[in-house]
This record gives structure tokens, sequence and C-alpha cells, in this order.
């Protein structure tokens, strides 16, 4: 419960949202903020009313300075994003004042930085004082922070003697609902491209003559329609996403529903968080090795009696999150709603009995994909010819240097070009001196204004050289009978002087130009005459375009003889150059675009609609866990607290740019249970698509926003998606300089997957065995987890550095060897559980043996420093008890801890641990262990009565 003072000057804090209303922002320095009010709380009483239900302005009005204005203050805000728009949206209304008021009123009147700037000198922006009087009214509000973290200390004694302690927390992710509602605006961002794109590709075809043309027709229209709606109901989720603060996680559902917001967002998300702290230097002993539990209110790693001798302390973070497996639960779509028009189309409901990894057949997903990436590839290569042609232009416009007694001598250190008009690159002379030869150029009248030359000139040519490029060009002495001189567009007042000519430092330049022009025409020319192009056709034949395939590819054609006019023009008429030049690019433009619609409309025909919705909620619940597990890995290592094996080192961090970062997503979803096993067909096929994300990373304005390290932001398509981490400047210091200078974090993401019970007996689905579908995705990622291990393997063996004394020398590569010969072990282990032969029934010949591939290949994808995120159904019970398996195995195998402690261990956590927390939160929710599951796990199940 907080008292606030009702002042009458100013509104010290905002506030917004509704069911609950959430603190928007709170003044720096002020009365609010100094009896504990922060951006992000949930009110939930005002005065001892309920306000749960209710919007901001229901609050507010209990203030009476609320229908007074505001004093500006430099706010303390919930969001970075809150922050931008307060910004914007501050800076548009000081400048409307401005124009409106006098200079007097104007001159009172700042803007926000200019309000920041000052308030940077006088951190009290509120006139009011922070000394309250007695008669001054207060108003009670009752709020609920957001984030609080629910955490346990453990202590015990460790192998060396040494007592440990061991903090274990849970931790709601923050920004999650933001991230989500980025991402969906990114989505719908691609979206209305699309629809834009293809409505005015429909609107440009001729008349529909015939029933199949008739019927295309009616399918893209449909499918626009669709995709209309689907855009239109991802901005209102995005928008209601923005807003959403308490709670701050998505509960478990297990009944099917109508398609919202939440479906987007992780189910039951949460990151377990276990610091281990030791003193570095001190031993304890007299005692036997035993674990014990308490709550310590001390400070970690020191007992009451240790706080006047302080000892350096040792901290490692480990960071684990469970999460319930992506999973899609909406009522099948009814005619009107989204996407309803075209489920029956797609497939109805059979959608709903099996996952994408069934209903998305590997050969559409290829050729979707090829499509995408024709169209992308294209774009890019019409953009980069157009480089080269800004290039030349610029090349040809700046060489108009005229010789000083007309003589073809090389030109002196002295003499040199004029500045260009843009910026290019300073290529070394790499002309052989010799005879100089003579070519002549037409510049436009634009040109020679900006060079400083009314007249047309003499320019040198290439010096002749050895390279294979004399092919594409060869030059002639000074002029054709048929350029530009003596022709009617030369004017009666233009005169030329003697002799112009080509600075050597510019024939190379203007050489390689042309050269990569026409490289780039023929790899254009490639791809349009390529397969896919074929394909696209062959989809969109019924759609009446201008022109067939036939015609399409004769264009090939066109481009080759503006080819030979340009070559032409070198050797005879060079004045028409650039003309000729400008002609190739237009050709190959038109060329290019007419290959792009007919991929918009293949496309357009071979996209379900239906099930690009399912993909991207599964997706968006995918990558959402994956950035929040990532975020608190990556501030633990730039906090020096991260390491897979012991205490932390740098050169983990500094692997990173060279091999990326390792997402390993566990499950343990049982096959046998439709439900389950339509969640793991669903993330089979989604995890694939995490590998196209990168992560990229940018410095943050941390003054606006408290306690808060870290902000997201999302750019880019569905092929391509870009996360950009927004860091403090603290910890965006510590980042490697490659990051620090705008490079990306490649993604490589793998799935293990084991029930943990035996499928014998168990009904399987027609065609198929139920262990062949984990098989296969544990056979997949194993294979992506050693070409990873290689990677890092190569990269730390290349950073070695092997001193020249042999003594040294041989310590040196003991320590590079042994964690080499200890993950080589671990393949092979996990080589063995994958490729377990079945038997006459068509199972395995041991369940048992196959559930350690579960704590191998976490402990696999530790070593190597990857994310970890392990599901189940629900998040709750199997996920959770995983996790706390895995957290003592590795205070065993890190930190110290008896194996004989092991389970007991596990045990302590399990009945204390944030897992008790999770439970809370999903009351109603159960997810039973199977009976037949391995003895580690029911060993450590709760009392059949509940007690624990």
């Amino acid at each position: 419960i907080i008292k606030i003072p009702d002042c009458p000057e100013a509104l010290c804090f905002q506030i917004r949202g509704a069911a609950p209303p959430y603190v928007h922002a709170v003044g720096r320095g002020s009365e609010a903020a100094a009896v504990g009010l922060h951006p992000g709380q949930c009110i939930l009483k005002v005065n001892g009313n309920n306000a749960t239900h209710g919007n901001y302005v229901e609050v507010l009005e209990h203030f009476t300075a609320y229908r007074t204005r505001q004093q500006e203050a430099l706010w303390v805000y919930r969001t970075h994003e809150d922050a931008e728009e307060d910004r914007v949206q501050q800076a548009y209304l000081n400048g409307s004042s401005k124009e409106d008021s006098s200079l007097e009123g104007g001159a009172e009147l700042d803007s926000l930085q200019n309000s920041q700037q000052d308030s940077a000198q006088t951190p009290q922006t509120i006139s009011s004082p922070l000394i309250i009087g007695e008669e001054t009214p207060l108003v009670s509000l009752t709020v609920d922070n957001t984030h609080l973290e629910h955490g346990v200390v453990y202590e015990y004694v460790s192998s060396a003697g040494i007592k440990s302690f061991v903090l274990e927390k849970i931790v709601e992710p923050k920004g999650c609902f933001n991230l989500t509602a980025k991402i969906l605006e990114a989505f719908a961002a691609e979206d209305n491209h699309f629809v834009r794109n293809c409505k005015r590709l429909i609107s440009l075809s001729s008349a529909v003559a015939t029933m199949p043309q008739y019927e295309f027709r009616q399918i893209c229209d449909t499918k626009l329609e669709s995709i209309s709606r689907r855009l239109t109901n991802y901005q209102e989720f995005a928008d209601e996403l923005k807003t959403k603060v308490s709670p701050a996680f998505k509960q478990a559902v297990m009944e099917p529903h109508s398609l919202n917001s939440m479906d987007f967002c992780p189910t039951n998300c949460h990151v377990n968080l276990m610091e281990v702290s030791y003193p570095k230097n001190t031993t304890s002993a007299g005692r036997s090795f035993s674990i014990r539990i308490g709550r310590k209110p001390s400070i970690i790693g020191l007992d009451p009696e240790q706080v006047g001798t302080l000892n350096p302390v040792s901290y490692t973070q480990h960071c684990i999150t469970t999460m319930a497996a992506p999973s899609w639960r909406c009522l099948t779509p009814e005619d009107g709603d989204l996407d309803g028009s075209f489920s029956q189309q797609n497939g109805g409901t059979i959608q709903e009995e099996r996952g994408l990894s069934f209903l998305l057949k590997q050969e559409d997903r290829e050729i979707q994909d090829s499509y995408l990436h024709l169209f992308n590839k294209l774009d890019i290569a019409v953009k980069e010819m157009k480089q080269y042609v800004i290039q030349i232009n610029k090349l040809l416009s700046t060489i108009t240097e005229p010789t000083e007694g007309g003589a073809c001598e090389p030109p002196s250190t002295e003499e040199t070009s004029p500045p260009s008009l843009g910026t290019e690159e300073s290529d070394p002379d790499k002309a052989e001196h010799g005879g100089i030869k003579k070519v002549c150029f037409k510049v436009s009248e634009e040109d020679q204004e900006d060079s400083g030359h009314d007249t047309m000139s003499f320019r040198d040519s290439y010096s002749e050289c050895n390279s294979n490029r004399d092919s594409v060009l060869s030059y002639t002495s000074v002029r054709s009978n048929s350029s530009y001189l003596g022709s009617d567009e030369m004017g009666s007042g233009d005169e030329l002087p003697n002799d112009m000519r080509i600075p050597l430092d510019k024939q190379d330049k203007l050489h390689g130009c042309l050269e990569h022009l026409f490289n780039q025409v023929d790899a254009i020319n490639a791809l349009l005459k390529g397969p896919v192009i074929t394909k696209a056709f062959e989809e969109t034949k019924h759609f009446p375009m201008d022109h067939s395939l036939q015609e399409f590819k004769q264009k090939e054609e066109t481009t080759v003889r503006c080819r030979n006019n340009i070559q032409a023009s070198i050797q005879e008429d060079p004045w028409n150059l650039p003309l000729r030049i400008k002609t190739l690019v237009e050709i190959i433009q038109k060329h290019v675009e007419d290959g792009k619609n007919q991929l918009l409309l293949a496309l357009l025909k071979c996209t379900d609609t239906e099930l690009q919705l399912r993909r991207d909620s599964i997706f968006c619940q995918s990558l959402v866990a994956a950035v929040c597990t990532f975020s608190e890995q990556l501030l633990a290592a730039l906090n020096y607290r991260y390491n897979n094996n012991g205490e932390y080192e740098e050169s983990s961090r500094d692997a990173s740019p060279a091999t990326g970062v390792l997402l390993n997503y566990q499950s343990l979803l049982s096959p046998t249970v439709k439900e389950e096993r339509t969640m793991l067909e669903d993330i089979q096929v989604t995890l694939t698509e995490l590998d196209k994300v990168a992560f990229y990373f940018k410095q943050l304005d941390e003054s606006l926003v408290a306690n808060t390290h870290v902000f997201y932001h999302i750019e880019g398509s569905r092929q391509a998606l870009k996360v950009i981490f927004y860091l403090d400047s603290y910890y965006f210091s510590k980042l490697p300089s490659r990051f620090q200078n705008g490079g990306s974090l490649k993604l490589h993401t793998v799935l293990f997957t084991k029930a943990l019970e035996s499928m014998e007996g168990q009904s399987q689905p027609a065609g198929s065995s139920l262990e062949e579908l984990p098989q296969q995705i544990n056979g997949i990622s194993l294979e992506k987890v050693q070409q990873y291990y290689r990677k890092l393997r190569t990269f730390y063996l290349e950073r070695s550095n092997l001193p020249t004394d042999s003594n040294t020398t041989a310590v040196k590569i003991d320590q590079l060897i042994r964690p080499i010969n200890a993950m080589d072990e671990l393949c092979r282990l996990m080589k063995s559980f994958i490729n377990t032969k079945p038997t006459q029934s068509g199972y395995s010949s041991s369940n048992t043996s196959g559930a350690g591939l579960l704590p191998i290949s976490s402990e696999l994808c530790y070593r190597l420093g990857a994310c970890q995120i392990t599901m189940c159904g629900t998040g709750m019970q199997r996920s959770t008890l995983s996790v706390s398996l895995e957290q003592a195995a590795i205070l065993a195998r890190s930190h110290g801890l008896l194996p004989k402690c092991i389970m007991q261990a596990t045990d302590i956590m399990r009945k204390q641990g944030p897992r008790v927390e999770i439970s809370a939160k999903n009351l109603k929710v159960m997810d039973q262990m199977p009976q037949c599951a391995p003895r580690l796990y029911r060993l450590c199940q709760p009392p059949t009565d509940g007690d624990l």
C-alpha cells in the first residue's frame, strides 16, 4: 500500500490502461517516486476501492491535480517504447505551441530534449517539495509489482570443503508482451506490402476471358481478403499487447478458444535462474558433506559473522527456461471469422488433428521458400546493378581534365582528377605506362554543369592490361565520324579543348565497373531463366498476363543485343555509352519486374492462409521464449557471471561472434497423446525457421527507463527477421567489438525430445511409428550440434597460442584436449541413444536407456554454452522437475556437490524451489507424470496426497 500526497500543483505520475490500470511513468525525484511508486506497477485499489477492473481515469479522478496541466518533468517510463512515444508527442505539441504562441510564451515552452538536458543538471523537476506537510491529504494506492521474483537460498559444503550458496529464483520474462507485439507488427507490415503489390498487379491485368482464368482470379481475391483480415487482426493484437501488464505471463489454457492476442505469447514461460556463490580463498572444515536449506537474510555468500571480513566471492549464474510447448488451440474458423471462408478448401477440421510437419509437405515448403528466396535475390541484384551504374555515371561525369601541352604523356603526381560527385574508393594505379589511346564519352548537360565544364571533352582511355576484362572493352583512337562531334546536337558555341584525357587512376575503376555491370546482368538473366521462374509460370498459367513463358524468356535476347550495342559504342561511338547503359538498365528492370510479378502470383496461389496463421502463432511463441532466454544469459555473461563449467571466462563471450548462439529446445512431449504429438509436429517445422532470425545490438538511452537493461526492436520479414537488442551503455561497452559495430549473431536451433513413458502397446497413427518422429528430430538435431561443436573447437584451437616452452605447452594442450575428449564422448553417447535399433514390434529395445538422452543432451549443449528451453504439455510438472534435476546435476558437475547428494538436492529444490510458484499460478491445470516414467523422475514426483 502506497500513500501518495494529493498535491494540487502538479500530477507527478502517469497512469494508463485498464483492467487493471498501470503506472505508465513517474516523475524523477517526485513525491510518488519517494514513497515507492514505480513504472509498471498495477493499480489494484484506490482508497480501499477496487480498481482492478476499472480504467486509468477512475484512478486519476481521486487526485486534485488531474484536471490541471501537468508540469513538464523528466519522467521515468515503464518501457523504452513509452518514452519514445511521449518524446515524439511532446515535441509535436511543443512545436505547435511555439507556432501559435508569442515570443514570451514560446520561451516558456521548451522541447522535451531541452527539458531532459535541463533536468540532467537539476534532478528535482517537480516544483512541489519532497517534504510533505501534515495537512497534505493522502491518496492510498494498493499496487501490484508485476515482476516480483520468487527465490530460495540453499547452502551446502562442496567436495573441496567450501561452503557454497545457491540462490534459485524464477523470473517472468520482461518485455514478453511488447516483443510479441513488435513481431506481429513486422508480420502485418509484410502482409500489407504483399497485399498492395498483388492488388496492383491484379488491377493491371487484362479482362478475364475463360473459366480457368475466372477461377484463378476468385482464388486470388479470396486469399487477398483473408490476408487483409489477418493483418488487421495482427495490428489490433499488437495494440492490445502493448498495454498489457498483468499478469506478466500467459497461463496454461487447455480448452480450445477463439483466436486472441495471447495465442502468440509463450505459455507459462518462466526463466529459472540459479546463482552459485562461494568464497574463493576460504574453506569450511569440520562437518560432514550434506545439503542444507534455509532462507538467508544476509548477503549471498556471507554469514552474519563474516560481514566484518569481506572475502572475494565467486559468482556463477545458470539459466534454464521452462514453458509449455508452442501450441495452436484455436477453434476451427467459421464463416465470417478470420480465414473462415477459406478453411474448408485448406483442409477444415483435419488440421486440428495433426501438426505442421504433417500438414505442410516438405515439397510445398521448399517451393514457397524458393519463390521468396528468388524474389529477394532479384531485389538485391537490381540494387547492386544500379550501384554499378551510379559509379559509372559518376566516373564519366568527373573525367574532364584537359592536358597542359596537348601531349599524350602520363600524368604527373600534381595532375590529379577533380573531386568526384560521390564517394569512391581510391584504388591504386593499376595501369601500365605505355602508349595512351583515347576515347570520347558523351556527358549530359547536368553533368557538364556539375563538373564545371560547358563543352564535350576527349578523355583518355584505359591503358593496356593483361586481365580477362580486355574482352569486355577494346579501345580505338580519337573520334568516330558517327559520334556527337559535328552532329546537330552540338551547339555552334560549343568548343572543344585541344586535348582531354582520363587520369590513369580512373581507368581501372571504369574498366571494373563495366565488367561488374555485365556480370550482374548475366546473373540476373540466369535467375530469370532458372527452374524456379519456370515453375512460377506453370502455377499461374491461368492468370491473364501480357506475356507467356516463351515470350518472357525471349526478353533475354534483347539484353544481349543491348550489351553488344554497349561494346560497339565503346569501339565506334563512345559518346552514346551512357545512353545505351541506361537503356540496358531499363530493359533489365522491366524484365525483373515481370519476373517478380509472376513470383507474387505464384506465392499467392501456393500460400495456405490458415496454416500461415498457425505458423505465425507457433513461431512467435518459440521466438519470444528464445529471445527472453538469450537476454538473461547475455546479461549474465556481460556481468562476468556466466560460464558453462566454472567461473566466467571472457573467451566464452568472444566465441559467439564467430560461431553464433546455440538454442537447445528440450521436449518431454509424449507422441502417444494426440495433443502432444501435434505440438511436436508443430514445433519441428517452426524451429527450422528460427535459423533465419539474426540478432543485432544497439545502445540504449537508459536515462528514461528504470531498472531495465535491455529492450527489443523487430525489423524485416518472415524470411529474414532481425531482433535488435537495445542495451544500456554499461552492457553495450562490454560486447565484442563486432557486435558494437553492427555485426549480427546467427542462431543455431536444435530440438531433442523424449517421452517419459514407454510407447510399446500404444496405438499408432496410420502410416507412421510413434518412435519414428522423435528419432528423426533427434538425429537431425545431433548433426547440427556436432557441426556447431566443430566450429567452436576450431575457434578455440586457433586462439590457443601455444607457448614455446615444452612443459607449458604440454599443460596447455592437456587443458584443450580434456574438454574436447569429454565432448567427443558425449557425442558418442548421444549417437547410441538415437541409433537404438527397434525390435520386431517396432519399438526400441530399452525405454529406460532412451531416457538418458535428456540429461546427456542437456550436458552436451550446456558445455557448448547453449541457451536451454525445456518444454512439456503445460510448462509445469514435467518441465520444472526436469529443471530441478538438471540444476542438481550442474551443482555436482561444476560446483562440487557430492554425487550421492544429487537426489537429495533435487528433492529439496522440488519441494521449495520456484516450481512450487509455477504450480500455484496454474491451480486448475494438471500435468500428470506418466506412471511408467523412469525411476529418476518418479522419485521426485509430488506425493499422492498433495502434501509437499
